[in-house]
């Protein structure tokens, strides 16, 4: 899920990893001790798309309140929007509803009814607590084991009713990352369970994080709404903790290396798959009907479902140079996607697996730290797949920080280019993909279009007392698409979105 790069739960990850050369001893009993957070921070928020108008088509699952059809207390009928709750199979026989990917389960809401008209406040005030659960052991073989469940109370989405969201609380307990691990001295370290992989947070280089909240990959998302769609980076963290196989290691001349792999995006087992049929929201299912819609909205749920056999591959190099700190990585992330089964169940592969090259260096000295990280391939907007056809993405970030005693300050920026929405659909009677025409309705994807991503912070924090910080930064972040309408709660198309978020509060680690 989630989280700041090389954040709490990477940070008590690299203590374990160090048990990869600690020398054998005697054998110890498991111990267990708590670990977490707690983080509380104002922000003021001025983002364009923060107000819900008449004239909408659909619902993003954002801002339009159609999740459900529901009568407002005291307005006879003022059913807001309408729910179905089994998408029917539309044009081309791909899935339809409000997002591209169609998978709101709306049919054709219209924002004219009492409860679609919103407007937000600038102001807010949120509360992030995380628990970790942490158990080491050492064996009288050499090697020391244990494992870590890490507890986030912010993760969920909204309090709304209705729809799949009916009963969902903000504050309800989700088990983020989950997992045990084996290291020895001279065999390096595995792991098994809910995790990042290895290059999903555990081995890369270039992101300076460490400074505010995270500045760019920072909390600032928690903040702002999800309408026009600006919301995600594409970041190594944001790849999602899908249950999966690890292996790092140990450094040799400051090299080690390191692997992980996957069998599909779902965390914890059986993600999606009821006991009594098979459905398209199953992360078992490697087929399935309007499979090629699914890759273009990979934020919402269920879209990571189309994510099938990835696997991640890193080397990195860790030294010091006249008293310059350098570490530097590389490696491939790849993956099989789902086929689509709407040509008469006849099995077509139409999108693209995860096909990405990522290189990434910092150099640290006196409290200087500066890096760079770029990757390329096929990978869309917060890790979905593409459309055959599609172009290929490119994400570049850049960050620095200083640290001077108990102050730290720092500055990080990222850019992307990315397919956005897909420039082809699969007409299913003829077994093909077929180009879309200009848009007219939202959602619609241009043949010709792109979507740019561009972010910039700057920010800092001061050590009150150990674990305690004072944190104050400034994020902003766009995004647009030329000729795509991204929001459906306002009227016309909507093609770009951008925000300015600025955030002061404390932070709390134990």
């Amino acid at each position: 899920m989630r989280k700041i790069l090389l954040g709490t739960t990477a940070v008590v990850s690299a203590a374990f990893g160090a048990a990869v050369i600690t020398p054998a001893a005697a054998q110890d009993a498991p111990t267990v001790r708590l670990g977490g957070s707690i983080g509380v921070y104002y922000g003021y928020i001025n983002q364009n798309g923060g107000n819900s108008l008449p004239g909408g088509s659909a619902d993003f699952g954002r801002a339009a309140n159609t999740t459900a059809s529901v009568a407002l207390p005291g307005l006879a009928g003022s059913n807001v929007g309408t729910f179905t709750p089994v998408t029917a199979l539309g044009v081309n026989n791909t899935l339809t509803a409000g997002a591209p990917g169609g998978l709101s389960g709306l049919s054709n809401p219209v924002a004219t009814a009492p409860g679609a008209f919103a407007r937000v406040g600038k102001h807010d005030i949120i509360n992030l607590p995380a628990v970790s659960v942490i158990v080491s052991g050492k064996s009288s073989l050499g090697f020391t084991y244990g494992g870590q469940i890490d507890m986030i109370f912010n993760a969920l989405e909204g309090n709304l009713t209705g729809g799949n969201r009916s009963g969902v609380q903000r504050s309800t307990a989700v088990a983020d990352e989950a997992y045990v691990f084996v290291a020895h001295p001279r065999f390096g370290q595995l792991r098994a369970g809910d995790e990042d992989g290895v290059l999903g947070g555990l081995m890369n280089s270039g992101f300076i994080t460490n400074f505010g909240t995270g500045g760019v990959y920072g909390v600032w998302e928690q903040f702002q709404t999800r309408q026009s769609g600006n919301r995600t980076q594409t970041g190594p963290a944001q790849m999602g903790d899908n249950t999966k196989v690890i292996y790092m290691s140990p450094q040799f001349f400051g090299f080690d290396f390191g692997v992980s792999y996957a069998p599909n995006g779902g965390g914890f087992g059986q993600n999606g798959c009821p006991s009594d049929t098979a459905t398209a929201g199953c992360d078992r299912a490697y087929a399935f009907r309007g499979a090629t819609s699914w890759a273009v909205a990979p934020a919402q749920s269920g879209g990571a479902m189309a994510r099938r056999n990835e696997y991640q591959v890193a080397g990195r190099y860790r030294g010091t140079f006249a008293g310059v700190g350098l570490a530097v990585t590389a490696g491939y992330i790849g993956s099989g996607v789902a086929l689509d089964l709407s040509n008469a169940n006849a099995q077509v592969r139409t999108m693209n697996g995860l096909n990405v090259w990522q290189v990434g260096a910092q150099a640290t000295y006196l409290g200087l730290t500066v890096g760079a990280a770029y990757y390329q391939g096929d990978y869309n907007f917060f890790w979905g797949n593409t459309i055959r056809g599609d172009r290929q993405a490119q994400t570049l970030n850049v960050g620095a920080s200083y640290t001077a005693g108990p102050i730290t300050v720092g500055t990080n920026f990222v850019t992307g280019v990315y397919e956005g929405g897909g420039r082809s659909d699969f007409d299913a009677a003829n077994g093909r993909l077929v180009r879309q025409a200009n848009p007219v309705n939202f959602g619609d994807r241009n043949n010709l279009a792109s979507q740019r991503r561009w972010g910039m912070s700057v920010g800092g924090n001061y050590r009150l007392a150990p674990g305690l910080d004072l944190i104050a930064e400034y994020v902003y972040h766009s995004v647009r698409e030329n000729g795509r309408d991204l929001d459906a709660a306002r009227p016309g198309i909507q093609s770009r979105g951008q925000t300015n978020v600025f955030i002061l509060g404390s932070r709390l680690a134990f």
